[in-house]
């Protein structure tokens, strides 16, 4: 009995300062220590501040801390499983009641285990127990039903553990060069459906969990034929369903299972290609081949940033901002491509992202590209516009946005907007790696959101619609949706793709489910909606020697603050 899809996983850790731990004596050094906010599902990685945050009844949930235990990994290898493990026990406490996790998996910094069928419901705390010395406390959310899906990446997001069924024999998992096909079968994997009837010590019953399981498909229901534990391993979950006939089809649908008709796990990723075979993907086609097949692409994109705030600002300010990005890289075949930022779902469709992060305030989502090895662009591009000529000066590393001016109203600061409308070429001498380029482009005037001003409350539990006007021909859309909750560092992205030639788009409520409610303190929250014109006529092809694929050109973002109610 193995727990192979939940052994794992890279970690950012908070550790103690060398200067600090230095003081403090051996033997209180020693004690196991869980680090704050560390406990979660451990398929989907939500944290705790997410509503869908919580560890369920029977599942298997993850902790990080230091001295945890021993320091070479231990697995549970048989039946009946143990509540010590190694060494060490993990006690679940609330008020007089205490009920023993069941590890699975321990080392020094990392435990997995199965918090039992019979936990209490609630708040509770969560103490480790290694070599009789006691950890610090921790607070754990428990609920009935809480389901995450098993990612390929181990982060929670990206490609799902879902596998197509061709026969008994062979049932591959799903990735964007094995694609599934509309109306074929397939097994999901996570945890967290909710408790067993039995000991959970024991080996799995096969049998469908008396709880409410849907699963949708690039947003369209699918049938499911079996939600339950899988035979193999305590507190793992399998659901089998049928991609729905008339899904979606790309490299990045998104997929998410709802529980208890409320409860909405991570959305992960799958392909789906009608034909079979290599999926082909119906936004930023080009790239996605790239990510797809390997390749090198390169990319000099402007954009404006426009965000309306009024939430907790004690009047109203619009805040305008100018960025250039310029970077080439050599991305290297892998099985499960995935970038949050170019893997978008297809048109017509939503996805979300969890993170324990601060992603308003720049942290990025776990993805392929800022591992992808940057390729040499040589000295800063040259832009022309109706203003002038500037240097597009970029940093070192090559991943991320640079300031080229701004604005913000009421006159507090200059007005050194760049990329106003009008004809712009943007130059390369080349580098090493890549040669040079000139590319020509215009800047069109911007899209009008209609409803912006009057979208200050955002009911989770009811549908959003955003409507749009004027802007480029031949535009794609995307709303992209920001929660934060500060106190908890919880984060929840929300992504739709307008379907081509809307001028409207609604984002389901389940969608908007993970979002995390905005504080009474507005100054505890960072809530806001942005539309995105990502594309039309502005886009260019981007030809260099070096390069496989390539753009330049210009979007623009505009943006609202919101509460999340």
């Amino acid at each position: 009995m193995r727990h192979t899809f939940f052994l794992s996983r890279s970690f950012r850790c908070l550790l103690v300062p060398a200067a600090l731990s230095a003081c403090v004596p051996d033997a209180l050094a020693q004690l196991p220590l869980i680090y704050n906010r560390s406990v979660y599902n451990a398929a989907s990685y939500m944290p705790g501040g997410i509503p869908a945050g919580a560890i369920a009844q029977g599942s298997v949930f993850t902790l990080f801390g230091a001295n945890l235990g021993p320091a070479k990994a231990m697995t549970a290898s048989s039946f009946p499983l143990g509540t010590t493990l190694g060494n060490v026990a993990i006690n679940i406490v609330q008020g007089s009641t205490t009920v023993s996790a069941i590890p699975v998996y321990v080392s020094a910094s990392q435990i997995n285990a199965i918090m039992p069928s019979n936990a209490p419901l609630g708040a509770a705390s969560l103490r480790v127990i290694y070599n009789n010395a006691l950890s610090n406390f921790l607070p754990v959310r428990i609920t009935n039903t809480a389901f995450g899906i098993v990612t390929a990446l181990g982060t929670g997001l990206g490609p799902g553990i879902l596998q197509n069924f061709v026969s008994v024999a062979n049932q591959p998992i799903n990735t964007p060069k094995i694609t599934a096909q509309p109306g074929q079968t397939i097994t999901l994997w996570g945890t967290g459906l909710g408790p067993v009837p039995y000991p959970d010590t024991q080996p799995p019953k096969v049998g469908n969990l008396p709880v409410q399981v849907q699963v949708f498909v690039g947003g369209i229901p699918a049938t499911v034929s079996y939600s339950g534990r899988s035979p193999c391993c305590s507190g793992t979950d399998q659901i089998v369903f049928q991609v729905p006939t008339n899904a979606p089809q790309g490299c990045w649908v998104p997929v998410y299972v709802k529980t208890a008709g409320s409860v909405v796990s991570n959305f992960v990723t799958m392909a789906i290609q009608s034909s079979g075979g290599t999926c082909s993907n119906p936004i930023f086609t080009e790239l996605s081949s790239v990510m797809v097949n390997g390749g090198t692409f390169g990319e000099a994109i402007l954009f404006r940033q426009t965000t309306h705030e009024d939430i907790g600002v004690v009047a109203p300010i619009d805040v305008t901002a100018d960025y250039h990005f310029e970077a080439a890289f050599n991305v290297l075949p892998t099985t499960f491509p995935f970038d949050s930022t170019v893997s978008l779902p297809p048109p017509g469709t939503c996805t979300a992202y969890t993170e324990a992060a601060d992603l308003v305030s720049g942290a990025v989502l776990p993805g392929l590209l800022s591992s992808a090895a940057l390729l040499s662009i040589g000295p800063p591009f040259t832009l022309r516009g109706p203003t002038g000529t500037v240097t597009l000066d970029y940093p070192d590393t090559g991943y991320r946005a640079e300031l080229l001016g701004g604005l913000i109203s009421n006159n507090v600061l200059p007005n050194t907007l760049y990329l106003n409308p009008g004809s712009y070429t943007m130059t390369s001498v080349g580098g090493n790696d890549v040669g040079p380029f000139s590319a020509t482009f215009n800047i069109p005037q911007p899209l009008t959101w209609n409803n912006r001003d009057q979208l200050t409350i955002v009911d989770r539990t009811q549908p959003l619609t955003i409507s749009w006007s004027g802007g480029d021909s031949g535009q794609e859309i995307a709303l992209v949706g920001v929660g934060e909750d500060l106190p908890t560092n919880s984060s929840t992205v929300i992504k739709c793709i307008a379907a081509p030639g809307a001028s409207s788009l609604t984002v389901p409520a389940d969608v908007l489910a993970n979002l995390p409610a905005t504080r009474q303190n507005l100054l505890q929250s960072k809530d806001v909606i942005y539309l995105v014109d990502l594309a039309g006529t502005s886009i260019q092809k981007l030809n260099a020697k070096g390069l496989d694929q390539g753009s330049t050109g210009y979007f623009y973002v505009n943006g609202k603050t919101v509460v999340l109610q």
